[in-house]
């Protein structure tokens, strides 16, 4: 038997060998990059989710916070309202106070005069206010 046929056989066996491998290596390495793409495809769906998700979201904490701080100023005036018109109201109550205290010293006043008017008192109405 020549050894050149064996060795270009054996060169050829390796060769198919070496060809195979880089093959599959290929359609591996192939694979790879079809998912990496899909994966990066992936990551930037979920990054435009999350990105609109979080301005949906400050988006609806800012008209929470709008509607609160409306409640809040409606809430506000209105006490201040309440409060105005409760202190009118004391005003009122105050100023009709002050009417029957002068017409009740003006009432006594008078009984007073006329008491010393008529004699059955000795004494001034300056004496029995001071008395």
């Amino acid at each position: 038997m020549e050894i050149t046929p064996f060795v270009l056989g054996m060169l050829t066996i390796v060769a198919v060998i070496i060809l195979t491998v880089i093959v599959v290596g290929l359609v591996k390495i192939n694979k790879l990059e079809k998912q990496t793409k899909n994966l990066h495809r992936l990551c930037r769906n979920i990054d435009s989710d999350l990105r609109r998700l979080i301005t949906d979201t400050n988006r609806d904490i800012t008209m929470v916070e709008r509607t609160i701080m409306q409640r809040i100023d409606k809430e506000i005036e209105s006490t201040h309202r309440h409060i105005h018109d409760e202190v009118e109201e004391i005003h009122k109550h105050e100023e009709q106070i002050h009417r029957e205290i002068d017409q009740v010293k003006s009432y006594t006043d008078s009984r007073i005069d006329k008491v010393v008017s008529s004699g059955t008192l000795k004494s001034s109405k300056r004496q029995i206010l001071n008395g």
